[in-house]
């Protein structure tokens, strides 16, 4: 058996816990978005424990496109639907849709 008292356990599992990488793709409400813009609002948006490591445009068809994020976060209950949320009220994004999620 561990000398460990339980109570100290539980804070050490939560102080290691690990990462994890959300994957999604965010597809605008018009062709003329400014996917600029809409990254810098992104970046201010996420929630704390949060940050946008890498996006990319991808066209889709008939001149609209899609951006495609990957957001590093902290692996603890509830923080995809935060991301989630910050992420539907975007101003210039019509829908958000999860692509992959793994731990780092």
């Amino acid at each position: 058996m561990s000398d460990i008292p339980a109570v100290h356990a539980v804070s050490a599992v939560r102080e290691y816990m690990g990462k994890v990488a959300l994957t999604y793709r965010l597809m605008p409400s018009e062709t003329d978005v400014d996917y600029e813009s809409v990254i810098s609002k992104l970046r201010s948006s996420l929630p704390e424990s949060a940050q946008l490591r890498e996006h990319r445009i991808v066209p889709i068809a008939f001149g609209l496109k899609a951006l495609e994020i990957m957001i590093i976060c902290e692996d603890t209950e509830g923080v995809a639907e935060k991301v989630e949320n910050s992420l539907s009220s975007l101003p210039g994004i019509e829908s958000v849709t999860p692509t992959g999620t793994t731990l780092l």
